[in-house]
């Protein structure tokens, strides 16, 4: 019987929102390999035979390219660290940027690695990017997915954005895998969603603004952004 984190392993969800994702292909590593990326091992044959399964996957994208595994990407490793912001150009640049990753091969040892999937790289709008909250199969709010501060150019657009997800999840809701999860979307300049990530509904996902995977929601919450900084005005005693 599967596990039930197997429906979030990329290559187990892509199918069901390949229409409404990035192009991927993905490189289904054998246990040898897997053991040589938990082991962050950047030669010897079993790196080379992952290598040249990673390459064949990479042949339908040009130029820059994004890898990742599973459940995660290497976003410790140096080269997602790096001015390159996580691209590769090559199967070996990309197995490099896999066993560089403390996370990835922590994932690997825990048998949490059975595949490498390969898409073109982009650059995403951060402001952009939200967190869907999907709970008993209802839309129960959104938030801003990086924290990094107030975008304003957001307020004025928050129930728009709020309106376009809406749409989009009437469009997906009969293909969901489980009724609760956080989903990690993109909404692009013309207004159309693209599915990143799937979650598990709970820790250790992050609620980002929804806070709490326990609060109690009567009614949808909407998009939730980070709050603008409050100014300080009058006057103002401060004593340490």
């Amino acid at each position: 019987m599967p596990e039930v984190d197997d429906v979030f392993r990329v290559q187990n969800y892509y199918p069901l929102f390949a229409h409404c994702s990035m192009p991927a292909t993905f490189a289904f590593l054998r246990d040898p390999e897997i053991a040589a990326l938990a082991a962050g091992e950047t030669s010897g044959k079993h790196v080379e035979s992952a290598i040249r399964r990673i390459s064949d996957a990479m042949r339908p994208f040009s130029g820059k390219r994004f890898v990742s595994t599973d459940f995660a990407a290497p976003t410790d490793s140096p080269r997602y660290c790096s001015p390159k912001r996580g691209s590769v150009v090559s199967a070996e640049s990309g197995w490099f940027s896999l066993a560089g990753s403390a996370r990835i091969r922590s994932l690997a040892a825990r048998g949490k690695v059975q595949c490498v999937c390969v898409r073109k790289f982009r650059v995403f709008d951060v402001p952009r990017e939200f967190r869907l909250f999907i709970r008993d199969g209802e839309l129960v709010a959104m938030s801003q997915r990086h924290l990094v501060r107030h975008f304003r150019r957001l307020e004025g657009r928050r129930e728009e954005y709020w309106r376009v997800v809406q749409e989009f999840f009437r469009e997906i809701r009969e293909i969901l895998p489980v009724s609760s999860l956080a989903m990690d979307v993109y909404i692009t300049s013309n207004r159309k969603v693209l599915v990143l990530d799937l979650n598990p509904w709970g820790e250790p996902t992050d609620p980002l603004m929804y806070r709490d995977w326990n609060r109690h929601v009567d009614a949808p919450l909407g998009c939730l952004l980070v709050p603008p900084p409050h100014t300080l005005s009058g006057d103002v005693n401060v004593s340490f």
